[in-house]
């Protein structure tokens, strides 16, 4: 059992190692491209808040 415990730390250990992991550089854009995204999704939901805020408060009238 303990063995296997063993085994299994050895092997993720050795994935891992081959894993290519992504530069400064690449996690700086990724970082930046999900942020500019994220910013321009929340403007055009504000955007459609603030629309069928207004339209909604003339039908109600």
């Amino acid at each position: 059992m303990i063995g296997k415990i063993i085994n299994y730390f050895r092997e993720a250990r050795a994935e891992l190692a081959r894993v290519s992991w992504p530069s400064r550089d690449e996690i700086i854009q990724s970082t930046e491209a999900v942020l500019l995204f994220t910013l321009f999704s929340m403007t055009i939901l504000w955007i459609y808040d603030v629309v069928f805020g207004l339209l909604m408060k003339r039908i109600l009238q």
